[in-house]
């Protein structure tokens, strides 16, 4: 039976399995079909009625003196006034042209002018006087809550044209009853001023514009609104966090607890086909709950009538994006799974597990809510940082944002290599025979490096993980060498930048393989090279550079380059400019080819040589070392470079002839772009030939490269090892 034959059978019984059992359906289809209904229907119910409620109770007015002091009168003379109007305009004066504001309201309050439409009658009003002695009682009132708001009048209430009445108001914004009351006062003072200011004009025959010079018509264009950009997208991530924690606490703590674990590994299938199968029905099942809580979630939404409510302009949830949507939550389903199912094998019992997993979903509600706040945007920091991505990405394709192309794949890109070194440290963790019979160290005897065996590279699990985590922290180093750059010219951000390669790329690694007790020499593949891997490498380096520039060219003669490329391409080669020749060679030709092949060929690779095809490793490793230049237009050209010098260092066992290649390719290419005078003695380009070199000099490179890749092909050591191709 093949491998595939074998992880479908696995994957279907433990499909089936898990389907048959009633708590994964009430976790998968009964809580999003039907809680979301009843939440949202709920909810809005019960905020109109408690609006009603609020807006028809009685006023509780702390105020300076007793009932029938001056204070006292002077509020019962601005509700005889409003009065009058509700009595002489059943269709409420435009509160809009109204002066009277309070100057400490808070904001995000809405303004008088907003507080009711032109057409909407005017509510009653009931108020209740509270007699206070002093400011401080009508906020100690307020605060206890005995009193909805204090009125201070700072003189009597008088509608003379020669002076104005400051009114202050005190209220409570986190307290409803309080904040509907202010903004009941708000709107009856504004009603009362357009009223008197409309009987002046009228008085003194003035035009109706003469007090309104301006008409300001907004148009929102949000579609949809915000509350449903900043809601569903942290409840998507989190109800696919969810759907991934029945599943992996089932086929881990609950096999163990059934006592049926160490039957499943004791049978004749390899363990990495019961990993496989088991996982993938984990992602499937976090994928099936993200798509039905998806789908709940517009169906409530539009049968339920809250089209109107969450959008504007007549535009209901982008639809067409739903698709979209799921499509990028599968690679965070898959990261989601892989940490639910390694952080569940320590656990013993189920309920154990329960309590392993509540830590994980507490730390995954911080980067996902700050990601959720409405200022946060997807940029910068944001498009790597896990599980906030996500939410910021879900909420711009709701919200009908444009996402350029550079920002959707950083963020797939950064979940899938975040995801597959979670696969990796879950089938190392679920295969571990001190976790399948689990004891209470059994976490801390993972870690125990006395019980750790010496070897000779690192595992791919390590390797994944060192990647994962180095991802991120270069991009925010990058990040924050980017934004210091402007006070120094951009010289000091790029040295400092060259200057944390080889502790990023080198130091931490090699820190892990140290403690890992991972031999430092066959972790970086340090091993010799033949006198052929050497001259293939010279000739490597002096063609590579003609190659790879005449695949930019070509790349933006047929599909164009960004005004943002082109302007950083000239930048750049400002900058190198102002840079001495050592430098150049140091800093862009010498650190890059030691500290990227030590990382990438040495460490990365070197561990896929045990259980990963040829091609795949080579593939791989190309990948991420594409990924780690973060920029886009770049990513084919950087992904053939990476995929040459994995072949070199897989063919020659050693990253040593790569370095040479790196570094004279890195070195020539920055050399003529910084000093073309000094490559005179190449042919200009002929007229029309957009920028690309002569063709006798790029067929005389090809042919240098060939010679090359030949000398390379032939100096691979006869010993055999690692997976064949």
């Amino acid at each position: 039976m093949t491998f595939r034959r074998r992880v479908r059978t696995i994957y279907g019984k433990e499909l089936v399995d898990l389907l048959r059992d009633r708590r994964t359906l009430i976790a998968m289809i009964v809580v999003p079909i039907f809680l979301y209904p009843v939440l949202m229907l709920g909810s809005l119910q019960a905020i109109t009625v408690q609006t009603q409620a609020l807006g028809q109770r009685a006023i509780i007015v702390a105020g300076l003196g007793g009932a029938d002091g001056p204070q006292a009168e002077s509020l019962a003379h601005l509700q005889y006034e409003y009065d009058r109007i509700r009595a002489l305009e059943p269709s409420a004066t435009p509160a809009s042209k109204a002066p009277a504001a309070s100057s400490e309201s808070a904001p995000g309050d809405a303004p008088a002018a907003e507080v009711e439409d032109s057409a909407a009658s005017p509510p009653p009003l009931q108020l209740s006087w509270t007699p206070c002695a002093s400011v401080e009682e009508i906020e100690q009132c307020v605060r206890d809550r005995s009193a909805h708001v204090g009125v201070v009048f700072e003189e009597g209430l008088t509608f003379s044209p020669d002076r104005r009445n400051r009114i202050r108001i005190l209220y409570d914004r986190e307290e409803p009853r309080s904040a509907t009351a202010h903004a009941r006062l708000e709107d009856v003072i504004a009603r009362v001023a357009a009223r008197i200011n409309d009987e002046r004009r009228e008085a003194l025959r003035l035009p109706a514009t003469y007090f309104d010079p301006f008409e300001v018509t907004a148009t929102n264009l949000a579609s949809p609104s915000s509350i449903l950009g900043q809601i569903l997208p942290l409840i998507l991530v989190l109800m696919t966090i969810t759907g991934a924690i029945y599943p992996a606490i089932d086929i881990t703590a609950g096999e163990r607890e059934r006592g049926t674990l160490e039957t499943i590994l004791a049978c004749p299938v390899p363990v990495i086909d019961l990993i496989v199968g088991k996982f993938l029905v984990v992602a499937t099942i976090a994928i099936l709950g993200a798509a039905l809580n998806l789908g709940s979630v517009c169906a409530t939404v539009y049968f339920g009538g809250f089209n109107e409510l969450i959008a504007t302009a007549g535009q209901g949830i982008p639809y067409g994006q739903l698709a979209l949507i799921l499509l990028c939550l599968i690679p965070f389903a898959v990261l989601m799974s892989a940490i639910m199912m390694a952080v569940c094998s320590y656990a013993r019992t189920f309920k154990e597990a329960q309590n392993y997993v509540t830590p994980v979903i507490l730390a995954v509600l911080i980067p996902g809510g700050f990601a959720a706040l409405p200022a946060t945007e997807l940029r910068g920091m944001m498009l790597v940082v896990p599980v906030g991505n996500m939410v910021l990405l879900t909420r711009e394709l709701l919200i009908g944002a444009p996402v350029g192309t550079s920002e959707l794949l950083t963020v797939l890109l950064s979940t899938t290599l975040y995801a597959s070194a979670a696969v990796a440290v879950a089938a190392k963790v679920f295969g571990k025979e001190s976790v399948v019979f689990a004891d209470v160290e059994s976490l801390r005897s993972t870690f125990d490096r006395r019980l750790i065996q010496p070897s000779p590279r690192p595992s791919l699990t390590m390797a994944l993980v060192v990647t994962a985590v180095l991802f991120p922290a270069w991009f925010f180093l990058q990040s924050w060498l980017q934004s210091t750059r402007g006070a120094e010219n951009g010289l000091g951000a790029l040295r400092r930048t060259f200057a944390a390669m080889p502790v990023m790329f080198v130091a931490v690694p090699a820190l892990v393989a140290a403690y890992w007790k991972v031999d430092l020499r066959g972790a970086f593949g340090l091993g010799g090279a033949s006198v052929r891997a050497w001259a293939g490498a010279v000739l490597l380096g002096m063609s590579s550079w003609i190659v790879a520039r005449e695949m930019v060219v070509f790349q933006h003669n047929w599909f164009g380059m960004s005004d943002l490329a082109a302007d950083s391409a000239a930048a750049l080669e400002r900058l190198l400019r102002d840079l001495s020749p050592v430098e150049l060679v140091i800093l862009l030709g010498l650190i890059p080819a030691v500290c990227e092949e030590a990382l990438f060929r040495g460490f990365l690779l070197g561990a896929m040589r045990s259980g990963v095809r040829k091609m795949t490793a080579i593939a791989a490793s190309a990948a991420v070392f594409a990924v780690f230049h973060f920029i886009l237009a770049k990513l084919p050209v950087t992904f053939l470079l990476g995929a040459m010098l994995g072949w070199v260092c897989w063919t020659t066992r050693s990253i040593l002839p790569g370095v040479i290649v790196h570094f004279m390719h890195n070195t020539i290419l920055t050399l003529s772009a910084a000093h073309r005078e000094w490559f005179s003695f190449l042919p200009q380009p002929q007229e029309g030939a957009q920028d690309h070199l002569p063709a006798g000099v790029v067929l005389s490179a090809i042919a240098i490269f060939t010679a090359g890749c030949v000398l390379i092909g032939r100096s691979a050591p006869k010993a055999t090892g690692g997976s064949a191709a």
